[in-house]
């Protein structure tokens, strides 16, 4: 019981404290819980939430909330819409009913700059309000690893269109394409999931786990670029209509790329 009072005193500490403030806390408070049961610690010291909220000043939390608030939005909202666009594809393929309203269009506009707005404004703010442990979390590796998947996937999704190989695209994903829009949906939420795990323990416990954030970010803005790619197809393409758009591509690869690298530093 003072095991699991210590943990959830820990998380309470480091989610709503300053690293200092949060270490220096849990080195005091480890004297105090050492030896005592939950009971007595509740009656004399409180939940955990409580010891916390009497350390907390409220304007330093608000700006991290406000920090937090942002970073979601730019991973979530993009892996949100590719997802909620192919519910809306499915439901109209097999039922044919008009449920959702497809956002890709709307989101396309402005989801490339999530992903600079994204990454500039987590490295900044975890570089100076992050902490670093000695081990890495062995769990970070694979995530990594699965989200480096997924974009090579997409950009070979990409890749069938900037090279037109419309015939090797029709037969990988033969009936109107579904399962490709399936599989993009499916790595937009995969993208989406790991980027707001790796910025939550990026909070929590060690600020390298902002490179799945930084990576389930790029993976996202990805989807989103390839899926309003395959939306826009049209035969009328005049000479040289892939540069801006493979420039673009590679713009957010290498941007994310980068980003995860320097996350992991």
């Amino acid at each position: 019981m003072r095991r699991d009072y210590f943990s959830r005193l820990r998380w309470a500490a480091r989610w709503y404290l300053p690293p200092a403030e949060a270490a220096e806390m849990l080195e005091d408070y480890r004297e105090i819980v050492e030896g005592r049961s939950e009971e007595e610690l509740r009656r004399d010291v409180g939940t955990p939430k409580d010891a916390v909220g009497r350390l907390v000043e409220l304007k330093a939390y608000h700006r991290w909330l406000t920090v937090f608030a942002v970073l979601a939005v730019c991973v979530v909202l993009p892996s949100a819409d590719a997802v909620w666009s192919e519910i809306s594809q499915q439901l109209i393929r097999l039922f044919d009913i008009w449920l959702f309203v497809g956002g890709i269009a709307q989101t396309s506009r402005y989801a490339e700059w999530m992903l600079p707005l994204g990454t500039v404004l987590a490295l900044a703010w975890f570089r100076h309000n992050g902490r670093k442990e000695q081990a890495l979390s062995k769990w970070l590796a694979p995530l990594l690893a699965f989200l480096l998947l997924g974009i090579a996937w997409v950009s070979f999704l990409a890749w069938t269109v900037f090279a037109e190989q419309w015939d090797l695209l029709n037969s990988l994903f033969p009936e109107n394409h579904w399962l490709l829009r399936f599989s993009m949906g499916a790595c937009a939420l995969a993208a989406g999931v790991i980027g707001m795990l790796g910025l939550i323990k990026a909070r929590l416990t060690d600020r390298r786990w902002l490179a799945a954030y930084t990576l389930g970010l790029t993976g996202a803005v990805a989807c989103v670029f390839v899926w309003k790619l395959f939306s826009s197809m049209s035969p009328d393409f005049s000479p040289g209509w892939q540069t801006p758009l493979i420039i673009r591509y590679t713009f957010i690869t290498l941007l994310g790329l980068l980003g995860t690298g320097v996350a992991l530093c």
